[in-house]
Order: C-alpha cells, then sequence, then structure tokens
C-alpha cells in the first residue's frame, strides 16, 4: 500500500530480547515478554516503568519465568514491512500462560491481543514419566498496570463519559464536561472506557478497546483505576478480579480450561506532527446554527455573496447538511448534483474550495433504505439510535461502520470529489464511536448468563478513516471533522482539522458558568497534544456569549473560530484573519500562558502569545490579553519577560500601553515590539 503524507514506513531494531518499532516521531520498544516498556513521544520517555501483568493465582502473587532465553521464549517479530509490524511475547508463572501479539501501524497505533490460559504438561509429564505435583489452576487476579511519569500526566480525556471516584471517598460527578479536564491529585477509579487518555499540553498515551468482553472487575465502578504512587501515575486495568466465569469445573483439572482473551491497544499522541501552521485554511461555514432559508445555490448567487466570501479572505467554503436532499446518500439528485457543481465551479473561480456535509446516518429518503436498513442502522440495547427530521421531510438514523456501509461511504465520497470536482468532506461526528448492540454487525456480544453487551466499532471507524483519507489526498482534498465530547485519537492521524467547542458553550452561552473552564480547554481543544489542529464552534446566545466570546477563548489557546454567518461574524473574522496572515506565524514561536513569561495585574487575565525573532535579532510578539470570565476587568496592566518599547492594538491601529479594560470574555490582540 502507499503510505500517505507525513507518515513515514516504520522500522524496526531489535536486540537483547527486545524490539524498538520506530514510527514519525515516536518509539515503542517490547522487551522479552512482549509487553512495552518504552514509550517514547518527541523525544519524551512516558512510561516510568515497563508495562506489567499482576497476576494472583490461588491466593499467591504470580511468579513469572524471566529467564529470557533460557527458557526459549523470547519475544520475536512475527512479521514486518513498511506499514506494520507483528511483535510476539509470552509469559509463564507456576500455573498460568500469557500470550500477547502486538500490531504496530505506521502511524503508532498498537491493537494488542492479550490472552490467558492454564499452563500444560510437558510430553514427558502426559506419558507419566516424570511425576507431576498436583496443581490448583485458580485464578484470584489479573491486572494489567501501565506505569507513566506522573509530569507526563497532567491532563485527561475518557470516553464515554462518566463519573469519576475518587481515593478520598468522594466522587467527582458526571457533568457536561467531566470527560476531559486536569487529573485529579489522588488516585481515582472510573467504569470501563473505550477510550482514555493522559498526557499533557504536548503528548500523552491514549488507552482504547472496543469492550469490555471477559472482564470481571469486582467493582464496575473501578473497572479502571488512576494509581498515584510518588511520581508515577499507574493506569491499572481490572481484566479479571475473579476465577474466569468460563472456566467452569473442577480448578484441579484447570488444563481443559480454554483460554480467555482480551484485545485492547495504546496510541503514543500527537498521532503526527502538528503544523508549524495551525490555521491551515479561512474556513466559513454555510447554514450551520444560523440556518438559511431555499437552496444553497439561489443563496450564494445573491447579492454578490461568492464575492464577499472572497473579499473577506475566506478561503474553504463548507456546506452544511441541505446541499444534499436525500440527507448523507451518495447517489445525488438532479438538483443536487447541479447545485453542488455550480457552487463548485463559482468557488474555484475564486480560489475557494468546497468541503461537502456527510454526517453519520442514513436518510429514510435514500432509494435503498427499505432493503438495507436492517443491515446497515446501528442497534442501541433497545432500539435503533438516531431519528433526526430533516428538510425534505425525511429521518436520518445511525449507521454502524462495521458493515458493507463503509463502502458505500469511500466509493460515494470519492465519486461526488471527481464528478462535482468538491475538495474533501466535512463530517459531523463520523468517528464518533457509539456503542452498537448488533451481532449480525460483528459488534454486540452475549455474557456468560446470555445478557447482550454492546461494542464500540473503533476498528471499522479507524479503517474508514483510513481508506477515506487515502482517496482525499490524493486528490488533494481536506477531511474536516467535528466532535461532541470524545476525542477518537484512533482516527485522528486520518484527519486534517477537527472542530470541537459545543460542550463548554453549552454552559457558557447559558450563563451556567461565569469562567472558561481552562483545564477542559487545554485537555481537549488546542490539537497540539494530538497532533491535528483544531477550529473552534461559536454560536450565539446574546448578551451571554456571542461570537467575540468564542474568539476570545479560542485564540487563548492557538485556534480560531470558524464563521456561519456570512454577516458580521464573517467580517469580524475577516480582519483576524489578516492579522494572522500578516504574522510569521510558521517562523514563530507558541507560547501559551501556562508556558510563558507574561503577567496581568488580574487573576482573570491571561496572556499568550507568538514570538518571532527577526533577522536583524529583535522580538515581535502577535499576544492575546484574554478575560476568561463574564465580569467586566478594569485597568489590567499586563507584562512582558521581552524588553517592550510598543504596545499596539492590532485590530483598532492604537497605541494602548500596558494597560487597559476589558469586557466580559473580551479580549485584546496585541502587536509588542
Amino acid at each position: 500500500m502507499r503510505i500517505p503524507r507525513p507518515f513515514i514506513p516504520l522500522r524496526v531494531e531489535s536486540g537483547n530480547c527486545c524490539h524498538t518499532v520506530h514510527v514519525i516521531d515516536r518509539d515503542y520498544t517490547f522487551g522479552p515478554d512482549g509487553l512495552p516498556t518504552s514509550i517514547v513521544s518527541q523525544g519524551h520517555e512516558l512510561l516510568a516503568a515497563p508495562m506489567r501483568v499482576v497476576c494472583v493465582e490461588d491466593g499467591q502473587p504470580a511468579v513469572w519465568d524471566n529467564d529470557y532465553p533460557e527458557n526459549e521464549s523470547e519475544s520475536f517479530i512475527q512479521r514486518r514491512s513498511d506499514e506494520q509490524a507483528v511483535i510476539c511475547g509470552a509469559k509463564q508463572s507456576e500455573r498460568f500462560i500469557i500470550d500477547v501479539c502486538t500490531t504496530v501501524d505506521y502511524d503508532g497505533n498498537m491493537d494488542m491481543d492479550f490472552k490467558l490460559m492454564t499452563r500444560g504438561k510437558t510430553v514427558a509429564q502426559v506419558f507419566g514419566v516424570v511425576d507431576t505435583k498436583p496443581v490448583h489452576f485458580k485464578l484470584d487476579r489479573l491486572w494489567l498496570e501501565v506505569p507513566m511519569k506522573a509530569e507526563a500526566c497532567s491532563l485527561f480525556h475518557m470516553y464515554p463519559n462518566s463519573g469519576m471516584k475518587l481515593a478520598d471517598g468522594e466522587v467527582r460527578p458526571m457533568e457536561e464536561m467531566s470527560m476531559s479536564g486536569r487529573l485529579p491529585e489522588q488516585s481515582a477509579g472510573l467504569p470501563f472506557k473505550a477510550l482514555f487518555w493522559t498526557g499533557n499540553d504536548e503528548r500523552g498515551l491514549g488507552w482504547f478497546a472496543e469492550s469490555d468482553r471477559n472482564w470481571q472487575p469486582a467493582d464496575p465502578d473501578a473497572a479502571m483505576e488512576l494509581v498515584r504512587e510518588g511520581d508515577m501515575v499507574i493506569l491499572r486495568i481490572h481484566l479479571l478480579d475473579s476465577h474466569p466465569v468460563s472456566w467452569k469445573g473442577d480448578p484441579q483439572r484447570g488444563m481443559d480450561y480454554f483460554p480467555v482473551d482480551f484485545q485492547f491497544g495504546f496510541h503514543a499522541t500527537p498521532v503526527k506532527p502538528f503544523p508549524k501552521q495551525p490555521y491551515i485554511h479561512n474556513a466559513f461555514h454555510l447554514d450551520c446554527g444560523i440556518k438559511i432559508k431555499g437552496n444553497y445555490m439561489d443563496y450564494m448567487s445573491a447579492e454578490n455573496r461568492f464575492d464577499r466570501l472572497a473579499e473577506m479572505g475566506v478561503t474553504t467554503l463548507i456546506l452544511h447538511e441541505k446541499w444534499n436532499k436525500s440527507q448523507n446518500w451518495f447517489e445525488l439528485s438532479e438538483f443536487t448534483a447541479h447545485q453542488i457543481q455550480y457552487i463548485a465551479d463559482e468557488c474555484h473561480k475564486r480560489g475557494i474550495r468546497v468541503l461537502t456535509y456527510f454526517g453519520y446516518e442514513m436518510s429514510s429518503m435514500a432509494p435503498v433504505w427499505s432493503g438495507m436498513k436492517n443491515m446497515l442502522v446501528q442497534e442501541g440495547e433497545d432500539e435503533h439510535v438516531g431519528g433526526w427530521w430533516r428538510v425534505p421531510f425525511q429521518r436520518d438514523y445511525v449507521v454502524c461502520y462495521n458493515t458493507e456501509y463503509q463502502d458505500y461511504f469511500i466509493n460515494g465520497i470519492t465519486d461526488i470529489m471527481d464528478t462535482c470536482h468538491t475538495d474533501g468532506v466535512y463530517l459531523d461526528g463520523t468517528h464518533h464511536p457509539r456503542c452498537c448492540f448488533s451481532t449480525e454487525h460483528g459488534c454486540g456480544w452475549y455474557d456468560q448468563e446470555g445478557k447482550l453487551h454492546g461494542s464500540y466499532g473503533l476498528k471499522a471507524i479507524r479503517r474508514l478513516f483510513k481508506r477515506l483519507y487515502d482517496v482525499v489526498e490524493q486528490r488533494g482534498g481536506m477531511i474536516n471533522v467535528h466532535a461532541f465530547g470524545f476525542v477518537n485519537f484512533t482516527a485522528l492521524p486520518y484527519i486534517h482539522q477537527t472542530w470541537y467547542g459545543e460542550n463548554l458553550q453549552f454552559m457558557l452561552m447559558k450563563g451556567f458558568a461565569e469562567d472558561v473552564n481552562l483545564d477542559y480547554f487545554r485537555a481537549e481543544y488546542t490539537g497540539r497534544n494530538m497532533g491535528v489542529p483544531v477550529e473552534f464552534i461559536a454560536y450565539e446566545n446574546r448578551p451571554l456569549w456571542n461570537f467575540e466570546s468564542a474568539l476570545s477563548c479560542a485564540i487563548l489557546h492557538g485556534i480560531l473560530p470558524r464563521p456561519n454567518d456570512i454577516g458580521y461574524p464573517l467580517e469580524l473574522m475577516g480582519g483576524v484573519w489578516k492579522i494572522f496572515g500578516a504574522f510569521p506565524i510558521a517562523q514563530s514561536e507558541w507560547r501559551p500562558y501556562w508556558n510563558n513569561g507574561a503577567s496581568a495585574t488580574h487573576e482573570k487575565v491571561k496572556v499568550s502569545y507568538y514570538r518571532y525573532a527577526t533577522l536583524t535579532g529583535e522580538t515581535q510578539l502577535l499576544a492575546f490579553a484574554v478575560n476568561i470570565s463574564a465580569a467586566q476587568v478594569e485597568k489590567v496592566t499586563v507584562a512582558f519577560e521581552e524588553k517592550v518599547t510598543r504596545v499596539t492594538d492590532v485590530e483598532k491601529n492604537e497605541d494602548v500601553g500596558f494597560t487597559f479594560s476589558l469586557g466580559k470574555y473580551g479580549y485584546r490582540i496585541l502587536f509588542v515590539q
């Protein structure tokens, strides 16, 4: 296969019974037992100690035979290529064996197949040539522990959202933004997570699993733990806290037990190099939030709106769902095909790219609905998922990508890009790993008591995005994806830009919060710790919250909001784009408020900036002074670690000095010399 940009062929080095897989900006080392001993991202070690298996057998801690290679069981490379390396390893105690097989992709994704079985007999023991002492094949505990450096774990993200049990007995409740933030200073327990990431503002390590099949935690609300231990944070996975329920019968006859398997994986971030110029386009999003009447072709043709986009500096037009008569379907109606071809042609004349909307659903309007709905639509625990109402009148239901719909998706978008000359896609929540209960799809599963459970389609979504990325990259296009309340880092390698912000604004725009939640923003919205640029969703609810408010908290964190109204917000962003375009962002150092020498005399005012050193040795800053609160701040004074001669408000083109006022959620864009 062709490895797409910016990835490079992976490389494997072996020595001393260990194997190191090198992928772009990251290195994974596997020890003699096949478990990771080192995970390095951007030159920084994330692990405080090798990953380890904690096992208690028949009341006693397991003692592993670690005499490699004397025991002839050291890890080995099963297969390697430019795209993938497969590494196998094994562990053995007195009673049990663990086999682990890890597949590492060129983007740094690690899929681990982890198997537990009872220890067998040698040939001599089977034939009774040597004595065999009775062994009680009783398992009491099986944990996987990932010891990470505490300094590398200041932030976290988890999906699905839930509460978190703290060591002191308190419960961190589930709220709109409880899925991301600052890692608790004490140990904590949480239910099974399909996605869990912990790291800092630059890098981190993500865990993923499609289901908790075969797990037996003693406390389901603490199936996963974050254990504070000195300068370590240990991610503890409670695979088994009791004898496997599938192992029935006399434990002394345990050699008849069938192996128990667990599937999960890890992905170190950033998943790819973060671009030096993260503001990869000036995008205008038509008909999202601010709705328009009628079709997009007539709307854009009126009042010279194509020309207005060009005059305001727009380089990408994103069309929302109404561009397509049959929502999310790939066979375009006559009118839809004509409309999109016309819009693309008019935009291309003005140097503007066009991205079309596709979501995560299938419409009742689609010609194949009746024949394919049962095969493609995702199943919830009790019913099908979704049912959004759309215009023209129709209902949309969530699809499962672990079906042939994935082929429709890839082939359909490819055909639209080729025949309508569009420049990529805007995907609404497509990489959301929703829980599907359909055993026909290969998603759901039954436990030993016959209860149906769901699974999160992470692997199918990853395959979908890997295939789509190849199609779009070959055509010089872009994949822009919206997410709500999750960061699917397993799909992020194949996404050019994300669009976040609804969770945070649900609180602020209703006046339910007085300050911007900075820890939440840093964990989920900056993009740098994941490797993919972010744009900020901007919804208005004046007077509590407006587009300027969204711009304020966005620029503080190194991202920009996306205008969705052709009136004032677009005009405002046109000016901001010019400011950002005039400053050498790509040659500058990003210095956010948590990592610079700037200060303010008011605790609610934060300052971030880009720092550029000219060829003559002078320093210039593009700085953002932001009031993160809903209260006016009068006469705040800012200071910089550099020697400053002049401070200019770039939007107003006036010298303001070091002291000025800021309205609620207000900002100033400053050029500092």
